[in-house]
């Protein structure tokens, strides 16, 4: 997703050049990506921002903090992780792992 700056210098380059491929390049982009906020724009539905969405892990994050503090941030990766599965998670290691970055 761009930042809203890009987003309008995209637009306002296919208001002023009028196809996709010469917006691209005024803008720097892709004729796609010109073509993709061409449409959400006139749909009204040019974001700014990622939409925020529910994550596997967002249930257990209350439980993965308290194991974090309780054990100085000591606590390993694999052993939270099977922690978590017998608390029903379903999520891989390495999905959890994804998710937890910040």
């Amino acid at each position: 997703m761009k930042r809203s700056e890009g987003i309008v210098e995209i637009l306002e380059a296919f208001d002023l050049a009028g196809s996709y491929g010469a917006a691209a390049e005024l803008a720097g982009c892709s004729h796609h990506t010109v073509a993709r906020y061409v449409r959400l724009g006139a749909s009204g539905r040019v974001m700014t921002e990622r939409a925020v969405r529910d994550r596997l892990i967002d249930g257990y994050l209350a439980k993965v903090e308290e194991w974090v503090d309780r054990s100085h941030g000591k606590v390993r990766a694999d052993v939270a992780h099977d922690k978590l599965l017998a608390l029903g998670f379903e999520g891989s290691a390495e999905f959890a792992a994804g998710e937890l970055a910040i």
